[in-house]
């Protein structure tokens, strides 16, 4: 009878344990459970977030192939405008005469001016600076 109730008691003991690993278990199951959904909602974000990335980095590229296109049709009508400047200033003298003559001083005036740090600055240098002559008059020297 003896032998019965320490086998009761170890049996009932091994229970107690049994149950206090159960639910230990249980816990670190839920945890881990826990942080498996939380990493999937963060790999399921930065899925999203590479997926943006790559739009992104898809339309830059093609935005890159246009600005090249046109950078190349630009240069190609720069060339051909200064080719056509080339032959009218070789087929025409007067106009050849023209082109190399010196700009009148009001136009160099004009596109000479200092470096200005302020809009008041720009503004108080305009209004010292005098009228540009009429291009109907002759200069007074």
């Amino acid at each position: 009878m003896k032998t019965l109730i320490i086998l009761l008691l170890l049996a009932v003991a091994g229970l107690v344990w049994m149950k206090r690993e159960n639910s230990t278990l249980t816990r670190s199951f839920e945890k881990a459970n826990r942080v498996a959904g939380e990493q999937k909602t963060q790999i399921t974000m930065q899925r999203n977030q590479l997926d943006v990335a790559a739009s992104i980095r898809q339309r830059n590229e093609q935005a890159q192939v246009d600005l090249r296109n046109k950078l190349a049709t630009a240069n190609a009508l720069a060339a051909n405008r200064g080719n056509t400047v080339t032959r009218l200033l070789n087929e025409n003298k007067a106009l050849r005469e023209w082109y190399e003559s010196d700009l009148p001083d009001d136009i160099i005036r004009l596109h000479t001016r200092p470096a200005f740090t302020t809009t008041a600055d720009y503004l108080q240098w305009l209004s010292e600076s005098g009228a540009v002559s009429d291009t109907g008059k002759q200069p007074a020297h």
